[in-house]
């Protein structure tokens, strides 16, 4: 293989991007070679890297945890590929980067098929790993950012149709979302107004949403429908600004 980066559209990329803390990855290989090359490059890129070495505890991981970045190794093609296909199929790793470390070039379209953003051919080049790690870095720095749900206890005004708004409290909001809580009376499905203003910020956010999970306890959690420019603008910034602060708490805690 040439020493290139290739993706999912066909196309490499020159961009990189300068490493934080706080990626997570999924690396599932029994190969140990494999492992201490990928896991050498990762931590040059700060990437918090987790092993499988089969394919079944991957599942298991992949179903109970979060992670931005997914690394298979084809060595057992047939399940290399049905994992791809599985990740795909989560909600919660359905953009997750996917990086597929193949035995040969023959498997790559079956690989980006099942899923993969990008693909490494064995044997692995560290030139070339390094290379496609700072082209994904980014996406995968997105989907943390994305799936980053901050916790934080503000109040939320709640409105269905025409019935006057009522007071609920915030537990933590992503990008696409927010869990709240003295919520009774809300079911699946209700399509709801929100009006909120997080804090340090001004304006009032006003956001359309959808409840996609209630308990009887009065929690709920709701999906974002609609959300005016301004308002996505102003949120994705505060959100970033927590998370870095979360990051770097995190940096140190782990000194």
């Amino acid at each position: 293989m040439t020493d290139s980066v290739v993706n999912a559209t066909g196309m490499g990329s020159g961009k990189e991007e300068a490493p934080a803390v706080g990626v997570r990855v999924l690396l599932v290989s029994g190969d140990i070679q494999t492992i201490d090359t990928v896991c050498e490059s990762m931590g040059k890129m700060a990437m918090n890297v987790e092993v499988c070495s089969d394919l079944a505890s991957a599942t298991g991981k992949l179903c109970h945890s979060k992670f931005e970045a997914l690394v298979v190794d084809f060595k057992d093609r047939e399940e290399a590929l049905e994992l791809l296909k599985k990740s795909r199929q989560m909600t919660s790793h359905k953009a997750a980067v996917v990086l597929a470390i193949l035995n040969s070039n023959g498997e790559m379209p079956s690989a980006f098929r099942a899923g993969a953003s990008f693909v490494l051919v064995k044997p692995l080049s560290p030139t070339v790993l390094m290379r496609t790690l700072r082209v994904s870095y980014p996406l995968m720095v997105h989907e943390r950012r994305r799936s980053f749900r901050c916790q934080v206890q503000i109040p939320v005004y709640v409105s269905i149709g025409s019935q006057p708004e009522y007071m609920v409290t915030s537990a933590n909001i992503s990008e696409v979302g927010i869990a709240v809580t003295n919520s009774h009376g809300l079911q699946v499905g209700d399509r709801v107004g929100l009006r909120l203003t997080l804090p340090h910020t001004q304006a009032a956010a006003r956001i359309t949403a959808e409840v996609c999970w209630h308990n009887p306890a009065g929690a709920a959690g709701m999906e974002f429908i609609k959300i005016p420019g301004p308002v996505k603008e102003q949120l994705v910034s505060w959100l970033a600004e927590r998370l870095e602060e979360y990051l770097r708490g995190e940096a140190v805690a782990k000194r």
